[in-house]
């Protein structure tokens, strides 16, 4: 121990005089991976720096039989359920006898492009956030799976858009994958990337099929987190912008509906925890309350500069909008702490981006907790975000009790950061205040999502009466279920026979026919979504769930990659059928009907 301590004595003593020698130029300094505050711009886009973001996320997963674009095949009439169980019965049966949805009500299928397409590292497209993640953070994804492969839309769209044909389905709401235009985020285009999505277009218009656009489904490119830190720096929104117009100016002509994001809400439960400073530079935001809504903040702002120069520059000629992430808050009683509770539920959720039906602004719940913590929006912002959304767009998949918090002070809470349940303030529950739950339990993999169909009746009525009233019409953007344990099925027979999703959609679709005649909600479209929070087409990855748990009305096997339609399915063409529902061509969805 003795000559250890002497040896450490000799080398200090020996690197100071170096130091202080004129004859050593190397300099010495202490360093830090943590502390780094500048930010990294890049104008390198080459393919050695693109393979540096690769590298950065590790080794992917190929398919090994699809590696191009794949010719569509007849596609057979489908046949489902037979003569030995019927499909769910409708609970409004003599209440909607007869009834209709209104002319050119927009409905189809969702999906998000890296839930759905694979092909990730293929043809020029950098790496995102969720390739990061999935990657190289252990157990962000439950059962560690990618979206590397997936269903490989990406080669498979002509067969997925012959089978929607065949459906008779309307409209189709997929997003687009911003690194697969911009692998740098920003910079030179992919051109094998705007071919792609060229060819996606022009099939779905070929097919008959709308498309309704997602410019941005959560899959910010890496190489903007790695150069400032993504949507925590204001640098994000120009980049968005100048992305959305490039989509936008060569589509539009073919898209009625642009969503410029899905779910700003996503920066409260993803941004409190990315790995900042962990996986790339955190740039003085860390995971946590700052991060959340300093992204919100931007995200909102990118929306309002896209919707301003859609209308007023570009002359877009759809609709523009972006899609919110929320459920109804049912008050556990009529105490006025609990109605405020549920107030409070709303404010951090829809009024957090509620600011395009309002003055512009933030809820003064959110500003009176949240303090410095949450960003000041310029009266000239205000005025930009303030009537940027042309409709309501609400991805509601479920339905909470909401109440005062038990036992706890109010106050303390709001002015404690540190406090549990801060900032909402306010406990929710999927238990009804007798204890029973407040409707059948999805896959454990969503232990969040309650089949509620009553709810959103009375969320839509909420939105639209109570709580922004300037609202002209509204769409249910996505709603959808993850059938309990149906990836255990060991048979493919008994992994269609979805019951659970088929009652679910049978009550959601009934409930907001309802909310259209009898409670003059001017609703304007549904969107089915399948295997994420929210219900696609095809069972897909579900973000931090993995592929295990699947939202998806038809059936994908992974390996063959074949898609076979669930029970769902049928439920839901049938409904259309029933309700007045376009479809593509005359006749369309004749063959689906099954007693």
């Amino acid at each position: 121990m003795v000559q250890y301590a002497a040896l450490v004595l000799q080398l200090a003593f020996a690197m100071g005089a170096k130091a202080g020698s004129n004859t050593d130029p190397t300099p010495t300094m202490s360093f830090n991976a943590s502390a780094g505050t500048t930010e990294l711009p890049n104008t390198d886009y080459s393919n050695e720096r693109l393979g540096f973001l690769w590298n950065q996320v590790g080794p992917v997963a190929t398919h090994s039989k699809v590696t191009a674009t794949v010719e569509p095949t007849p596609e057979a009439t489908l046949l489902g359920p037979g003569e030995f169980h019927p499909l769910v019965a409708s609970t409004f049966s003599s209440e909607l006898t007869g009834a209709k949805l209104p002319p050119n009500f927009a409905w189809g299928l969702s999906a998000s492009a890296y839930q759905l397409e694979g092909a990730v590292k293929d043809e020029g497209r950098g790496p995102s956030i969720w390739d990061l993640l999935s990657h190289r953070v252990p157990n962000q994804v439950a059962d560690n799976s990618t979206g590397d492969v997936l269903g490989m839309h990406y080669y498979l769209y002509k067969q997925d858009f012959a089978r929607l044909k065949t459906m008779g389905t309307p409209y189709y709401s997929p997003s687009i994958s911003w690194p697969r235009i911009f692998p740098f985020g920003h910079g030179p285009v992919n051109q094998a990337g705007v071919k792609h999505y060229d060819d996606v277009i022009a099939e779905m218009v070929k097919n008959g099929i709308k498309p309704a656009i997602s410019l941005f489904h959560w899959d910010t490119p890496l190489a903007l987190f790695n150069e400032y830190g993504g949507w925590t720096n204001r640098k994000i929104v120009d980049d968005y912008v100048n992305y959305a117009k490039f989509v936008i100016s060569r589509y539009d002509k073919y898209v009625p509906i642009w969503f410029t994001i899905n779910e700003p809400q996503y920066c409260n439960w993803q941004y409190s925890s990315y790995p900042a400073g962990s996986y790339y530079p955190s740039y003085g935001v860390g995971p946590g309350l700052k991060a959340r809504f300093l992204c919100g903040h931007y995200t909102l702002l990118a929306h309002a500069k896209v919707a301003k120069w859609y209308h007023e520059e570009f002359k877009g000629k759809g609709r523009i909008t972006f899609k919110n992430s929320g459920n109804y808050f049912q008050a556990n009683s009529s105490s006025e702490a609990d109605k405020a509770a549920v107030q409070r539920s709303y404010d951090f959720v829809l009024g957090w981006f509620g600011g395009p039906w309002t003055n512009g602004d933030y809820p003064q719940s959110l500003k009176d907790t949240l303090r410095d913590l949450l960003p000041e929006f310029t009266q000239e912002e205000k005025n930009l975000i303030k009537g940027s959304c042309d409709f309501f767009a609400i991805d509601g998949y479920t339905a909470f009790y909401a109440g005062a918090l038990q036992g706890r002070s109010f106050e303390d809470c709001t002015s404690n950061s540190s406090y549990p349940g801060y900032p909402e303030c306010a406990a929710t529950s999927s238990n009804d205040p007798n204890g029973f739950g407040i409707g059948p339990g999805a896959d454990p993999g969503a232990g969040w999502l309650k089949s509620t169909p009553g709810g959103i009746r009375k969320f839509l009525k909420a939105i639209t009466q109570d709580l922004f009233p300037n609202v002209k019409d509204i769409m249910v953007s996505e709603f959808g279920f993850s059938e309990p344990f149906e990836s255990s099925y060991t048979t493919l027979q008994d992994a269609l026979w979805d019951l659970r999703r088929a009652d679910y959609l049978q009550g959601f679709l009934d409930n907001i026919l309802m909310a259209i005649h009898h409670d003059n909600v001017n609703v304007t479209g549904a969107f089915i979504w399948s295997i994420c929070r929210f219900c696609i087409v095809y069972d897909n990855f579900e973000w931090g769930s993995g592929t295990r748990t699947r939202f998806g009305v038809q059936y994908l096997d992974y390996t063959s990659l074949e898609r076979i339609p669930k029970a769902s399915a049928f439920q839901m063409l049938n409904w259309f059928k029933s309700h007045g529902g376009e479809f593509i061509g005359s006749g369309a969805g004749n063959s689906t009907t099954h007693k």
